[in-house]
């Protein structure tokens, strides 16, 4: 896991092109020189404004009228520095994973300081530990000067920080610097281009940094397909689910099951309740089902409801912690379910938090807590209930709710018809 992210701004934040493309033609036009559409930017930006001016004007351009040219594109840009500027889509998303997860982030731009806190604090307020633009009299990327003053800033040991970026000079910068270096293909630069100058970890979309930042995927809603391979192969995924996010494995295979008192530090002694997609997956897993349990499931699933059953013993013992009852559930979230439906079999699912920590409520949340220990965390977005289930123990007589949850005391007594013991309204 890196503690600490680096981001270069313009093509890697930030789409600044079309701003810059405005500044630079209305330069050339009142120079008389020839203008250029905005796609021939994206390969002459780099280096900060005055060597893009100096791309830009015509082969034997004095350096007096090159600097004069340079003044007009500062003031022009300033004037409408963020007319067509926008992130590129997923970025605010996954800085906000990253920062959830306790990475340390900020901005290293050639884009003169000014200008770059103006646009960070506009587009992505709070978010960033220290944002460092070009100063006067200092050299610019790939010199490594501003880049190990920001490590300085950060407190960030070089072998614990990565620079991201969409260029060779943020490659080139990095390894000055002795940091690890991330190239984006969202940018101004393609592959071939990154290739060449030495890239060796691409990313495609912004999300993938926070699996390679944290180890931990981010799902984004509706991926139900990458979780299921992640739990048919033995991997942890955090779900949503209308009352808490839950810590999920496939509950048929062991290692799996273990794997999920490792990640929350649970003690193992303390069963596992699963997730089921209804009645007939419980029948699979459990014997002597009283035919309260069909109306109560009639009545409240998919739901806030938890009912402790008689176990047949199918399931790895880890799941009951070697008792013989299993509590089961069928949670009221779309991703979730066709999660379990795609998979067959039921989700041991405790709360994806850290024993003894608060349950979360939101993917971020997850993260928080269990970045680097799971292999993925689906986004379903917040959980409607935000509190965990109802348990009520149909194993005794009379019934007795184990603790009361997103289901009313109430409301389970009207279902029954009868009585049911344990505190709650």
């Amino acid at each position: 896991m890196k503690g600490h992210v680096i981001f270069d701004l313009d093509g890697t934040l930030l789409n600044t092109i079309e701003d810059l493309a405005a500044a630079g033609n209305h330069v050339c036009q009142a120079n008389g020189w020839p203008t250029f559409p905005p796609v021939a930017y994206r390969r002459m930006v780099g280096g900060g404004i005055p060597n893009l001016v100096s791309r830009m004007a015509p082969d034997g351009t004095g350096r007096e009228r090159v600097q004069a040219a340079t003044e007009q594109f500062i003031a022009y840009y300033q004037a409408h520095l963020d007319e067509c500027t926008t992130p590129y889509p997923g970025i605010a998303r996954a800085l906000a994973a990253l920062k959830a997860a306790g990475v340390g982030l900020a901005v290293l731009s050639n884009k003169a300081h000014p200008l770059t806190v103006q646009l960070v604090e506009r587009h992505f307020p709070g978010v960033f530990a220290w944002v460092q633009g070009a100063l006067p009299g200092l050299p610019v990327k790939p010199d490594p000067t501003l880049l190990r003053q920001v490590l300085d800033r950060l407190g960030a040991p070089p072998e614990d920080a990565v620079m991201v970026g969409d260029s060779g000079a943020d490659l080139r910068v990095a390894q000055a610097a002795g940091t690890a270096a991330w190239s984006v293909l969202w940018g101004f630069r393609d592959r071939e281009e990154l290739e060449r100058a030495g890239a060796q970890l691409l990313l495609e979309h912004p999300l993938q940094l926070v699996e390679v930042a944290t180890g931990t995927r981010l799902l984004t809603a509706g991926d139900v397909q990458a979780a299921v391979e992640l739990l048919s192969e033995g991997g942890l995924v955090a779900l949503p689910t209308e009352t808490v996010y839950g810590l999920a494995a496939d509950a048929t295979q062991a290692e799996a099951v273990q794997a999920v008192y490792t990640a929350k530090r649970r003690p193992e002694g303390k069963a596992l309740n699963v997730l089921v997609d209804g009645m007939t997956m419980v029948e699979q897993i459990c014997e002597g089902i009283p035919p309260d349990a069909y109306t109560l499931a009639q009545a409240f699933w998919p739901g806030p409801l938890t009912m402790i059953l008689r176990g047949r013993g199918e399931l790895p013992p880890q799941v009951t912690a070697g008792g013989d009852t299993q509590g089961v559930r069928c949670p009221d979230h779309p991703d979730t379910l066709a999660v379990i439906r795609a998979l067959g079999r039921p989700l041991a699912c405790p709360s994806a938090n850290r024993s003894g920590q608060p349950s979360p409520k939101s993917a971020d949340q997850v993260l928080a807590q269990l970045a680097g220990r799971i292999g993925a965390v689906l986004d379903g977005g917040e959980c409607a209930v935000g509190v965990e289930s109802t348990i009520l123990d149909l194993t005794v007589t009379p019934y007795r709710i184990l603790r009361q949850g997103g289901l009313s005391r109430k409301a389970i007594q009207e279902a029954l018809g009868a009585e049911v013991e344990g505190a709650g309204p």
